[in-house]
């Protein structure tokens, strides 16, 4: 029971720059309910899983960052809808409000309301949390250890 449950109660605090100015956000993994309908979505819409959304997302960061300079938005009007949609639906999910001072609705309503392409990042990000936590082979702290 330890092992199983012990991934959601997982946190990683993110700096993440918004408009110039850097933010501390609280992301969670998201568990299976949440993580295997957005992984199934994409892949019947788009054709492609976690790791190639997080991919699609750091290389337009990188071409962001290129043209305009360090902490450039991404331009997301590159991506599907389909897929922005979905790289939101991550990040409302994954964004840990209560750890910030946030609730539920107010995360939702920052998402929804971001400019530049920051909800598709922090969506990618949630995605590269919640597929690393999925593969980890060991979590540290109390509990069942590798033998």
């Amino acid at each position: 029971m330890d092992m199983v449950v012990r991934g959601k109660d997982y946190r990683e605090t993110l700096d993440f720059e918004i408009l110039g100015e850097t933010v501390d956000v609280v992301l969670r993994p998201l568990v299976d309910a949440e993580f295997l309908p957005i992984t199934a979505m994409m892949q019947e819409l788009l054709d492609i899983d976690e790791e190639e959304a997080v991919e699609q997302i750091r290389e337009a960061k990188e071409d962001a960052e290129a043209e305009d300079g360090d902490g450039a938005p991404i331009d997301i009007s590159q991506f599907d809808e389909d897929f922005v949609v979905l790289m939101q639906k991550a990040a409302k999910l994954g964004i840990d409000g209560e750890a910030m001072g946030y609730t539920q609705d107010e995360v939702d309503f920052m998402v929804e309301n971001m400019v530049g392409g920051y909800s598709v990042e922090l969506g990618g990000e949630v995605l590269d949390l919640s597929g690393d936590i999925r593969d980890a082979e060991r979590f540290r702290g109390n509990g069942f250890r590798d033998r």
